[in-house]
């Protein structure tokens, strides 16, 4: 075995050591991935900071709840419709082709975990809930597309309970829904949530649900992605070394 050899099989080794080490801590999070009409959206959960709120989550997410569901709010906090909006939010409200429009099944409500120390910061998850009550959430959340962490802090409502963070390019699909022109469809359901809803395409007026963003499927990720491509990148280099070593081997 040459010096060249010898050099990438102790990298291989070392960094085979390296990921064995921190594995254990990478998969202590969660990581779920909402599957939209316009890209998919890569989410870490914060498990240990926010336990009950992601575990409310996740119950809405196995019981597979948000599939067919649409982002149904772009607002500015403002509550100008002609400012951009501040956050996106979905969770709450469903459409399919058998039954039309209709809502996501709401679970009992749930404890608020806001912490200043986990702010609704740009990228971040965070639950909708009633106003004066903050105690209220159920099944909808909604991401922030700016540093929302003193408008939503715990002066208001108690504070906004983050529980997730958009990771890898998520924010760009996160960003393209926001900046789809908004239309107020409150008279479908008669729910005044649905005064800012985004559109995606040309819009006739009397047909809204082909454009409607929709929420296609919700899933956990047992392991991140990130680990994979590491995991693929070993690999590779071990079967690199291995190649090199077997093609000395021949030479001699």
């Amino acid at each position: 075995m040459n010096i060249l050899t010898q050099n990438i099989m102790k990298k291989v080794l070392l960094a085979t050591i390296f990921w064995v080490a921190t594995l254990p801590a990478i998969t202590q999070a969660s990581f779920v991935r909402i599957e939209t009409t316009l890209g998919d959206i890569n989410i870490e959960l914060f498990d240990t900071v926010a336990p009950n709120t992601v575990a409310n989550f996740m119950n809405y997410v196995n019981d597979g709840d948000y599939v067919n569901s649409f982002f149904h709010r772009s607002a500015s906090l403002t509550g100008s419709s002609f400012l951009p909006p501040d956050i996106l939010q979905g969770g709450g409200f469903t459409h399919d082709s058998s039954n039309g429009y209709g809502y996501v099944p709401a679970d009992a409500s749930i404890v608020n975990e806001y912490s200043p120390l986990n702010p609704n910061s740009r990228g971040s998850l965070a639950m909708a809930k009633l106003g004066g009550n903050p105690d209220s959430a159920t099944s909808q959340w909604f991401f922030n597309l700016v540093d929302n962490s003193t408008t939503l802090g715990d002066t208001n409502n108690g504070g906004f309970t983050v529980f997730g963070q958009v990771i890898g390019n998520g924010m760009d699909v996160v960003d393209a829904i926001a900046a789809l022109p908004r239309y107020d469809l409150r008279t479908i359901l008669n729910h005044s949530a649905l005064g800012e809803v985004p559109l995606n395409g040309v819009v006739d007026n009397t047909y809204y649900s082909s454009q409607l963003v929709m929420v296609n499927s919700v899933s956990a990720v047992p392991v991140p992605a990130a680990v994979w491509l590491f995991g693929s990148g070993l690999m590779g280099l071990i079967a690199v070394a291995r190649r090199r070593a077997g093609s000395k081997g021949a030479g001699n």
